[in-house]
């Protein structure tokens, strides 16, 4: 009922004002009543306010629960009511962000058709599956074939998804500033999404494609009414220039050697020249790539496909555009890579989902398949996944240029087992496409990795360090710890360039089996088959000590699972979790996870302040409250998988993660189910009926990591970091509700103006951004999207809250947030479950992975 009514009076929000506009410039009276009306009012609230005070209302409710959890200790009884109140408020306000997405897109493919008034677009638009990604203001810059500017033009481009339209505005008859809901476009082309490529120039390289080019832009690129067999140059000849500049400095190197061989003395021809020389020819390099990073921020260069030639050959013209912020650019090029990835065929039919209602649908937030590749060097199918570790690199690409794999930098380490040794493979995410850069065996079968970040050395400031001394040191190199059936513990060396470099080897006590591992720059930790947990510290060169500084016996059953969060080290044997104390090793606390006899924990996934558990046989979860250890919830994926997988075969939980909003949930089935849980650091409940890939492994899906980038302020905020596999939300999560235990508390004027936003909230174009996009609702301090844009009359000023910040303040540039995140799961071969999909001919038996893309909503 709640939804019903809020997302009604939300979603008809733009057009109650239009009426109100309309109403009150055609009745005076009504004009005169409200303003007396505000005036005789004791807050003198205006008709606007009040009705934007529903919309106000659940990020109002929001705010003063998360001030009112910050400010309430742990171990209170109201904790977690308060936290349990927060997630259910959030389940409520995404479903009312997906209900405004889908009628803001549904609202934006209608303004189109209008404005543009087109036959062609008509029937372009009447599709019901096509929709509004985004629509931005840019200029386009037309150049010579000298790679001069000619002219620019102020363009309107309307990215759907499956479609790019370039219009133009057509002469407005008033003087307005602003696009009004009357404005008229001149449609000047529109090209199929999935043909159209960015073209990205780099440094040394001529010319490189982030988003892959099937042509090279130099001899196909032609541009309307160009001459025949003209090259059109672009802004790739300021490459060219550099190239050329480059050149030249070599050359007088060399010239600058001969000249000190001469015999005799020469006035113009000496080293002092060529010095002078030299000097002048770095600073031109210096000036021209400073032109190349100032144009390349907001600058977005189209190779798109045009007519057919006369003996059929496909031709394509290039199209520059320049937008007015970087963050603009980033976000515009993400969204057109996430696009074109939803249109292959590997993404229809991706994916089975089931809506609340029960009826089948189409979701356009499910996580898209990247692609799946073979995990060895040769053909090996006696080799089997067993489990992996990612090691993140630091986000080191610059700002406004996209990064060829936004979602990631890193490598993946994944260990794959025989009957009698392993094999471990190192693959790079460092390219659009990931490759196997290592694959070397073991002596031993590998049951368990973990990634240890390097640590930071706190130094004094001016200290110089030795960059040898530094280099020795093992705890200053990110690294991977390894688990063997033989007992025996190895760390290998993990950083940029670096592939088999082991660092260290050792075995555990009585050379016990070790099952699972919980790493922390300072406390490696290793569940042992025997029911015991050792954990080793660090020697005083950094590596790690080959003895356990301490044995904790826990019982006899093995420990299959380990957990590290903050000071606390959760350790699964059988059907129990022990909460240990990293500081003293001592148990403070025990939970049963389950009464039955014989359910065994195989899996446990933090997120937030709750911690979902899987166990070996069964295929339900269970979720506990991280602080009380009260059990919150139980789910069953049987049902949604025996419905892509018919029959009744036996079910179990394989692997665990949450990520952005999922829990992803790999079965022994080989198929993987993503349930929906909240975004916020609340209670991670399953909300909704989730969905099943039709892409599956032939066996177990034995592990499901994120891969993401490493970004320089993850790092300085790695203390206060939340758990592990909700970090790379953190930045989203800020800029959509202050997360509780973080950042002031909301004053009381934030939490007054604080409202729903929308990236659009109807037809006309927000030119505070100067780019609007169907994306969800969030919350904001200070600012509305919702106010009356300058297009609006003096007649609705008067509607206006006279105490409202005016809406001309500027807004401070930021960065575009990443639009995607990758997740990575391993098994054996690939395979197509969906009767409906293309039959693929069976893959060989071998270790493979499949590689995700998740759309984040809140990017």
């Amino acid at each position: 009922m709640v939804l019903d009514a809020y997302s009604e009076y939300v979603n008809n929000f733009s057009t109650a004002v239009a009426v109100l506009k309309k109403t009150c410039a055609a009745k005076p009276a009504l004009l005169e009543f409200l303003k007396q009306s505000q005036e005789s009012s004791p807050d003198r609230v205006t008709l606007y306010s009040l009705m934007m005070k529903p919309i106000q209302r659940f990020p109002q409710f929001i705010l003063l629960l998360q001030d009112m959890l910050k400010n309430t200790s742990k171990g209170h009884p109201d904790r977690l009511p308060l936290q349990m109140a927060l997630t259910e408020l959030e389940t409520l306000a995404e479903k009312l962000n997906e209900r405004k997405r889908d009628a803001d897109q549904r609202c934006e493919i209608r303004q189109i058709a209008k404005a543009v008034n087109e036959r062609y677009l008509d029937k372009l638009l009447s599709s019901g599956s096509r929709y509004l990604i985004r629509s931005d203001d840019v200029i386009e810059t037309v150049y010579n074939d000298r790679g001069e500017v000619v002219k620019t033009k102020e363009r309107r481009l309307f990215m759907l998804n499956d479609v790019l339209m370039c219009a133009t505005a057509s002469p407005r008859t008033s003087h307005e500033s602003r696009p009004t809901a009357s404005q008229r476009y001149l449609l000047k082309w529109s090209v199929p999404l999935g043909h159209t490529d960015v073209i990205q120039y780099g440094p040394g390289t001529g010319h490189q494609g982030r988003c892959p080019t099937t042509h090279a832009p130099e001899s196909l690129a032609v541009v309307p009414n160009a001459k025949p067999h003209k090259v059109y140059m672009g802004p790739g000849q300021l490459y060219q220039d550099l190239q050329n500049l480059l050149h030249d400095l070599n050359v007088v190197g060399q010239i600058a050697q001969l000249i000190g061989n001469l015999k005799g003395s020469y006035q113009n021809l000496n080293q002092s020249v060529a010095h002078d020389w030299t000097s002048g020819l770095q600073r031109l390099i210096l000036k021209k790539e400073e032109e190349i990073r100032a144009a390349d921020r907001c600058r977005i260069q189209l190779q798109l496909p045009g007519k057919q030639d006369k003996s059929g050959r496909p031709t394509f013209f290039t199209a520059v555009f320049n937008t007015f912020t970087p963050a603009i650019k980033e976000s515009w090029v993400n969204n057109l890579q996430m696009a074109k990835l939803a249109l292959e065929e590997e993404n229809h039919l991706g994916w089975f989902c089931v809506d609340d209602e029960g009826s089948h649908t189409k979701k356009e937030t499910h996580p898209l398949l990247v692609g799946h590749m073979p995990v060895t060097v040769a053909r090996q199918p006696e080799f089997k996944i067993e489990c992996a570790a990612y090691n993140p690199e630091p986000d080191l690409h610059h700002e406004g240029q996209p990064d060829p794999s936004p979602a990631a930098r890193g490598f993946l380490w994944i260990g794959s087992c025989s009957d009698q040794m392993g094999q471990i493979a190192i693959v790079s995410f460092h390219n659009s496409t990931p490759k196997v850069i290592e694959c070397f065996n073991v002596e031993s079968r590998i049951l368990c990795m973990g990634y240890i970040p390097a640590e930071e050395q706190q130094r004094e400031p001016g200290t110089i360090v030795d960059p040898e001394a530094q280099a020795t040191r093992a705890s200053e190199v990110p690294t991977i710890c390894v688990g063997t059936e033989e007992g025996s513990i190895s760390i290998y060396k993990s950083n940029q360039g670096s592939k088999k470099v082991r660092l260290q080897h050792f075995f555990t006590p009585e050379k016990s089996t070790v099952l699972s591992l919980a790493c922390s720059p300072q406390g490696l930790y290793a569940g042992l088959v025997n029911g015991s947990v050792a954990s080793y510290t660090k020697a005083a060169d950094g590596s790690w000590n080959s003895e356990p500084q301490k044995v904790i016996k826990l019982g006899v059953l093995p420990v299959r699972s380990l957990l590290l969060m903050e000071d606390t080290l959760w350790a699964a044997s059988g059907g129990q979790v022990f909460l240990i104390s990293t500081e003293t090793h001592a148990v403070e606390s025990q939970l049963e996870a389950h009464q039955e006899e014989g359910m065994v924990i195989s899996h446990m996934a933090v997120a937030g302040v709750g911690i979902w558990i899987a166990f070996t046989s069964g295929s339900t979860l269970r979720l506990f409250h991280t602080e009380t250890l009260k059990h919150l919830q139980d789910v069953n994926i049987t049902a949604p998988v025996h419905s892509v997988l018919p029959g009744h075969q036996r079910l179990s939980v394989t692997s665990l993660l949450v990520c952005h909003g999922l829990l992803m949930v790999g079965t022994s089935l080989g198929v993987v189910v993503a349930l929906p849980v909240p975004r916020l650091q609340g209670i991670p409940k399953v909300t909704g009926r989730g969905m099943v890939s039709y892409h599956a492994h032939h066996g177990p899906v034995k592990f499901i990591v994120m891969a993401t980038a490493l970004h320089k302020k993850d790092q300085d905020q790695a203390r206060d970091s939340p758990p592990p596999g909700l970090e790379p939300q953190e930045e989203d999560q800020r800029d959509m509700l202050p997360t509780e235990g973080t950042g002031a508390s909301p004053s009381p004027g934030d939490l007054d103006t604080a409202t729903w936003l929308a990236d659009s909230w109807g037809p006309v174009n927000h030119k505070g951004d100067l780019s609007s996009s169907s994306g969800s609702l969030s919350l904001s301090q200070g600012s509305s999207s919702l106010e009356h844009r300058s297009e609006d009359s003096s007649t609705c000023d008067l509607l206006k809250d006279p105490m409202a910040p005016p809406r001309s303040r500027a807004r401070r540039p930021r960065k575009a947030k990443a639009s995607s995140v990758l997740v990575v799961c391993g098994g054996q071969g690939h395979r197509r479950v969906c009767r409906k999909a293309r039959q693929q001919p069976p893959e060989e038996m071998v270790s493979s992975v499949m590689v995700w893309q998740i759309p984040l909503l809140s990017a």
